[in-house]
């Protein structure tokens, strides 16, 4: 357990201060953040599902898990849109980067590739980064663009604390194969994360926006 922490610390120091350093006050970056992660949560309950399905009989622990989890994560792709649309914009109005396409994407061939566990790199990832910084960024949203712009960002500043203890309990359950399957997700999957953060800044202004 503590190698995964240890791990998902060294990604957090890595992926925080480019997470922070997004200039959220500006509403067109702001937004192609936010279409960016509508693209991702929309297969959030899809992938859960799937991790869950694959699951092999002799981890019912691990299959709950993700039947629960999957309950937990309807609901959230519509709080994206409408955050958008408070921000003024349209969700048509900003495209979809390779980057949040990968995101989700390759998270198939982890969970049916590799092993259905593999997928708490995916989850720790973006919880951790939610829990540790998504407080500062909601307030920084707030006063710039209104808190009706930022319901997303407020729900996953608090519910992920409750989502990660649990995927912790989880883990400490794991064997050595599956948890390196993990720790190689969460790095793929930071390092990708990353790279989107960088394409949200690199895109400010080139954009004909539809509102």
């Amino acid at each position: 357990m503590d190698k995964v922490k240890e791990a998902v610390r060294a990604e957090m120091d890595v992926t925080g201060p480019k997470f922070l350093g997004l200039n959220w006050e500006d509403p067109e970056t702001y937004g192609i953040w936010l279409k960016q992660t509508y693209n991702m949560v929309n297969y959030s309950t899809r992938l859960v599902a799937l991790a869950g399905a694959w699951t092999d009989l002799p981890f019912d622990f691990l299959h709950d898990r993700f039947v629960d989890h999957s309950r937990e994560e309807r609901g959230h792709p519509i709080m994206c849109i409408r955050d958008m649309e408070h921000l003024g914009f349209n969700v048509d109005a900003f495209p979809v980067l390779y980057e949040s396409e990968a995101m989700y994407q390759c998270q198939y061939f982890w969970i049916m590739c590799k092993d259905p566990a593999s997928f708490f790199g995916y989850t720790l990832a973006l919880e951790t980064l939610a829990i540790e910084f998504c407080d500062e960024v909601y307030e920084r949203v707030s006063n710039a663009h209104g808190k009706k712009s930022a319901t997303f960002l407020k729900l996953h500043s608090g519910a992920d604390h409750e989502h990660t203890a649990s995927a912790y309990k989880a883990i400490a359950q794991l064997n050595e194969t599956q948890i390196v399957s993990a720790l190689e997700n969460l790095k793929l999957s930071c390092e990708i994360y990353r790279g989107m953060l960088d394409r949200v800044s690199e895109l400010k202004g080139s954009l004909k926006l539809a509102v």
